[in-house]
């Protein structure tokens, strides 16, 4: 709406067919119990390109895959990879001032494969203090939660061993330096 009132008919037509490829995308995954990995990052691709066109430069990512992995014979629960992406990027990122980065990175370590979500954001802790403006709360984020429930549910369906990891990162002086996640799928 913002690109149309300022009248910029080029970013708005771009961001507009790119909301429409992920409308389209979701909508054609929101049926299935599993789609491949390939599918799976394209839409947090298309995601992340429409998050970037909202917020301009305080969002760098980039996405880093190996390409001996065949993404189209791998199958993962739809949607188990972008929650991650909207958290590091609406609870990590941008609430720095300067802005950050994303990386995903999808690599293969013997018969697993490796999602890696890193952000330099401002880390778990302190978005929790944003959010709650200090005050201890009672409040728990579902999205983690519903995510290892869908993957120990997809687990026990298909005899797999997929798993979650969250790390807090710190830098040399122990502050906060971001969250990185790790989904891991074993190839069947």
């Amino acid at each position: 709406k913002s690109l149309i009132q300022k009248r910029d008919e080029v970013k708005a037509v771009n961001y507009l067919t790119t909301f429409s490829k992920l409308l389209r995308t979701i909508l054609q995954n929101s049926d299935k119990r599993e789609i491949t990995l390939f599918d799976e990052i394209e839409t947090c691709k298309l995601y992340t390109q429409l998050e970037s066109m909202r917020f301009g430069k305080k969002i760098a990512y980039h996405f880093n895959i190996d390409e001996t992995i065949d993404l189209k014979s791998m199958h993962v629960p739809a949607l188990i990879i972008q929650p991650f992406i909207e958290n590091a990027i609406w609870h990590g990122i941008m609430p720095k001032e300067e802005g950050g980065t994303l990386t995903v990175t999808i690599t293969k370590k013997e018969d697993a494969v490796s999602c890696i979500i890193d952000d330099d954001g401002i880390g778990r802790e302190m978005s929790k203090q944003n959010k709650f403006k200090g005050e201890p709360s009672t409040h728990q984020s579902k999205g983690v939660h519903l995510t290892q429930n869908r993957l120990d549910l997809n687990n026990l369906l298909n005899q797999r061993n997929a798993s979650v990891e969250i790390i807090d990162k710190k830098d040399t002086e122990g502050k906060a330096a971001g969250t990185k996640i790790v989904l891991t799928f074993k190839e069947y």
